[in-house]
């Protein structure tokens, strides 16, 4: 399956950067497409990690028009509290992802590491949704940066 990794400095303490992402909250205004969202009730695994489950609604638009809708299920896993978080993301039609943030303190920054897996994506769609989750999580990692040096 294909995969990506994105990096990213962020002039902020990793703590502060890594309670960014671990709230599904913080999502709005980071994902590009997101246009609602619903947050369920935190979890723990089987393992005692903890793990924030959401469903959000990702609009997608031409010309200013929405053309496409897509209901997608989230859940963050709190894998190392302050240096690792997983996302699981799920969508139509039988898609899978995985993201696996790592973040180390570097001198005055942050150095965010993202690692993106698709599991499960269909072979006729897979450039496309390829492409878009990879812009996406861009636009994500330049939004986080602006609005923690920023804000």
């Amino acid at each position: 399956m294909p995969a990506f990794e994105l990096n990213i400095f962020i002039a902020r303490p990793r703590e502060e950067v890594y309670d960014q992402l671990a709230e599904p909250i913080n999502m709005i205004g980071l994902q590009p497409y997101m246009t609602t969202i619903d947050i369920l009730k935190e979890q723990k695994d089987a393992n005692g990690v903890i793990v924030r489950p959401f469903n959000m609604v990702e609009t997608y638009r031409w010309a200013g028009l929405p053309i496409l809708r897509s209901r997608v299920y989230t859940s963050i896993h709190a894998t190392k509290p302050h240096e690792q978080l997983l996302y699981r993301s799920y969508r139509r039609p039988g898609i899978k992802i995985v993201y696996e943030y790592e973040f180390r303190y570097e001198g005055e920054q942050t150095h965010v590491i993202q690692r993106v897996e698709f599991e499960q994506v269909s072979k006729l769609i897979e450039t496309l949704v390829f492409n878009s989750t990879n812009k996406a999580q861009r636009a994500l990692l330049t939004n986080l940066k602006v609005r923690l040096e920023n804000g």
